[in-house]
């Protein structure tokens, strides 16, 4: 055993009926952290419930409360069929929109051969041709000054004519 050191202060005082002393210093002993093994029969002294009244406990049924089990059972039901709903409704709205998006691409394709054959009209039609056909087989004349009439309007709209005007 090693040397004791002189203790340079101490306490003592009762807690709880224990006397408890404080040491400050070096000379506190050591004591050991891990606590020794018990050995004997004597080890575990829980108390043992009584086989009897396992046996009533386990004897005894808990009641069952009717309505709500069926409550609860209803709800079930509830939440199940709201949920094959919601994933019903979720495949239909995916395949609404698949088509969806495959009706604006027929779409725009339709608009681009449409302005396709549009610019094929407009290039084909010699306006200086059509002229020329109005004029020398219809007949059709420019109009002269006296013939042209022009107006303010304070509306701005397009004007109907309601009769002829002139000969």
């Amino acid at each position: 055993m090693a040397t004791q050191r002189r203790v340079t202060a101490s306490q003592t005082y009762n807690r709880s009926n224990q006397k408890v002393t404080y040491l400050y210093g070096s000379a506190a002993p050591k004591y050991e952290t891990i606590p020794q093994k018990r050995t004997g029969k004597n080890e575990d002294r829980r108390v043992q419930p009584d086989t009897a009244t396992k046996q009533k406990v386990k004897a005894k049924p808990s009641p069952v409360n009717v309505p709500v089990l069926i409550l609860t059972l209803a709800a079930f039901v509830a939440i199940g069929a709201m949920m094959i709903q919601y994933i019903s409704l979720s495949s239909e709205i995916s395949v609404l929109s698949n088509s969806i998006a495959s009706l604006e691409s027929q779409v725009n394709n339709l608009k681009a051969e449409n302005d396709e054959y549009y610019g094929r009209i407009m290039s084909s039609v010699d306006l200086e041709k059509v002229r020329e056909i109005a004029i020398m087989d219809l007949g059709m004349v420019y109009a002269s000054e006296d013939q042209i009439i022009t107006y303010d309007s304070q509306i701005d709209d397009y004007v109907e004519q309601s009769r002829v005007v002139g000969d």
